[in-house]
C-alpha cells in the first residue's frame, strides 16, 4: 500500500490504521464530553511514528545495500 512497487506493505497497513484512530480520538477528545486516556494517546501517536520511521529507515538501508553491491561489482571488473 502506497508503495513504488506491487507489495502490500502491513508496516504502512497499520499505521495508515493508527493515524485513522488518532484522529478520531482527537475529535472526540475536542468536541464531545468524552474523556481519552492521555496514555492511550500517546501511545498511538509514538506507535504511528515509530512505524512510519521505521518504513523510511528501512527503505534507506535496502537503497544502501543495494548501492554497495552494485559498487562492488564495478570495481571487481576493473573499472575504477
Amino acid at each position: 500500500m502506497l508503495s513504488n512497487c506491487s507489495k502490500v506493505s502491513s508496516k504502512r497497513v497499520i499505521a495508515i490504521f493508527v493515524v485513522i484512530n488518532l484522529i478520531i480520538f482527537s475529535y472526540v477528545a475536542t468536541f464531545t464530553t468524552y474523556i481519552i486516556p492521555i496514555a492511550m494517546f500517546d501511545t498511538l501517536a509514538l506507535l504511528s511514528g515509530g512505524l512510519f520511521g521505521g518504513t523510511v529507515i528501512e527503505r534507506f538501508t535496502n537503497q544502501k545495500t543495494n548501492g554497495e553491491s552494485n559498487g562492488s561489482e564495478k570495481n571487481s571488473s576493473g573499472d575504477l
